[in-house]
């Protein structure tokens, strides 16, 4: 158990680094991010330590720092809503939680208390979340569409970290209300350690690439250009403009000179609004005449399929195919309905 939670503190602690030292918008919803990364590290040591010492009066501080970590997620969602992006004087409100919490943790036999405390406040800052991105949502226009497109699945996965959180306490409850249930408090405090360092790991990988639910971090680090909206909306034009992009040898070369503008450009364009590269959103394309024809035509070979959709070979294909739908195309194919006249009329 102490491994993981220390693992998973490790992370937390390079995540919460990486998040703090990034540059551009949302700045304060992003340091809120990485206060909330450092807050799991903070309670993960003082779990262990909680097991070791429990007397340690560190411990005062965890019901605090459990409290104050829904918070500063709701906070970090909120602010990446607001049109200034900044923090309100109202905001102050949300330290009330965190002190509340410590106060009961030194009266005497308020433990029950606390830790349903903890849970609803939870389950508070998880419905302001939800309602906060239902309400924001599509009202973000300062951050620029990637930049919100990127924010939106991150927002649901913060929601269910929360209910993760939420689970493990109700756990942690029941382990302490029966006989054995500091052995299995522990099982429960060292599953939760591994979910966590599996997930930070994910998170660090991907966000170190520029992918995953992180993405939108190093999308933040240049501002938002207007100008290259117009530009990959004009560069999508030309590229369905008589189905270019069912050309095998269509390269960035090629399309640069197609459409009169510099490779860098046309390279910039596509990396800064779609989060990809050339060949990566070209194909995206291809991929979706692709799932086409494999819906109007079931019974077409799958080399007749990759050829009339722009590919050459049959591992460029696959490969790009399971990028976009996690599956081969054979897979995907097998999924679909078996009806499919409607599909071919659409």
């Amino acid at each position: 158990m102490n491994t993981l939670l220390h693992a998973s503190a490790s992370l937390a602690i390079v995540l919460g680094l990486y998040l703090a030292s990034g540059s551009g918008p949302p700045a304060t919803s992003r340091r809120l991010l990485a206060s909330a990364f450092l807050t799991i590290a903070a309670l993960n040591l003082l779990t262990t330590l909680q097991f070791n010492v429990p007397a340690q009066p560190l411990l005062l501080l965890r019901p605090g720092l459990a409290v104050a970590l829904p918070a500063l997620l709701y906070l970090h969602v909120a602010v990446a809503g607001r049109p200034g992006q900044g923090l309100r004087p109202s905001d102050v409100l949300h330290i009330i939680g965190p002190c509340v919490a410590i106060a009961l943790r030194q009266m005497p036999n308020m433990g029950g208390l606390l830790d349903v405390t903890i849970v609803l406040m939870n389950l508070f800052y998880l419905g302001l979340i939800g309602w906060v991105s239902r309400s924001t949502a599509g009202t973000m226009a300062h951050l620029g569409r990637k930049l919100t497109r990127l924010l939106d699945p991150w927002r649901r996965l913060v929601m269910l970290f929360l209910v993760t959180v939420i689970m493990i306490d109700l756990l942690i409850i029941y382990a302490y209300g029966i006989d054995g249930g500091v052995a299995l408090s522990r099982w429960v405090f060292g599953l939760a350690g591994l979910l966590l360092t599996l997930g930070f790991t994910y998170l660090l990988l991907t966000g170190m690439h520029r992918r995953g639910p992180l993405a939108w971090v190093s999308s933040a680090n240049r501002p938002y250009d207007p100008e290259a909206d117009q530009l990959i909306e004009r560069l999508e034009s030309e590229l369905l403009l008589g189905n270019m992009y069912l050309d095998p040898n269509l390269t960035l070369h090629r399309f640069a000179r197609r459409v009169g503008l510099p490779m860098r450009d046309v390279s910039t364009a596509i990396n800064e609004c779609r989060n990809s590269n050339y060949n990566q959103w070209l194909n995206s394309f291809r991929i979706r005449e692709a799932e086409r024809i494999l819906r109007a035509e079931p019974h077409r070979s799958m080399t007749d399929v990759m050829l009339a959709s722009g590919f050459q070979n049959k591992s460029t294909f696959n490969a790009a195919f399971r990028a976009v739908n996690g599956g081969s195309p054979t897979e995907w194919r097998k999924k679909q309905p078996s009806d499919t006249g409607s599909a071919h009329s659409g």
